[in-house]
């Protein structure tokens, strides 16, 4: 049986990170275009990948965990939310918006992924972050927040 504690970080952002959610927004923000691929992923927010490991060693936790998002993202997903978001925050400081800019917009969040599944097993991650009294491995940063501060560190960068 282990005696320590891995956690394996999979899909994970971060505002000031370099990963493809940080090159994405920052061509979106510059006016470039991102270069599509097929990929899928399975995002989730640094602060809850950190909490949860935190969880998981302060209960004394040990073992081998792959920890990412749960639900699956289309780089085109993210992409669409990202124009969005940026399109919301440029209105916002232009004092341009119009009725249809401010009329809910369904995320992308909104549509399911159906292709094959390729995630990891969240089974005993969520099975043990349940075991340490939580919930169990529910991630609490919504895509657009993370994507809202991906976008603000981004663009006081620029």
């Amino acid at each position: 049986m282990p005696k320590s504690l891995e956690v394996q970080y999979i899909d994970v952002y971060s505002p000031d990170g370099e990963g493809p959610i940080n090159r994405w927004v920052s061509a979106i923000l510059t006016g470039t275009e991102p270069e599509l691929d097929d990929a899928i992923y399975h995002w989730v927010h640094i602060r809850d990948a950190d909490v949860a490991k935190r969880i998981l060693s302060e209960n004394g936790v040990t073992g081998t965990f792959q920890l990412c998002g749960r639900r699956a993202w289309t780089q085109s997903m993210v992409i669409d939310e990202i124009k969005g978001l940026w399109a919301r925050f440029q209105n916002a400081v232009e004092h341009t918006h119009t009725i249809e800019s401010l009329s809910d917009t369904p995320s992308p969040a909104a549509v399911r992924y159906s292709g094959e599944r390729r995630r990891p097993n969240l089974g005993t991650l969520h099975d043990s972050m349940f075991s340490c009294g939580t919930d169990g491995w529910l991630p609490m940063t919504a895509m657009r927040v993370g994507l809202m501060e991906c976008i603000a560190h981004s663009a006081e960068q620029i």
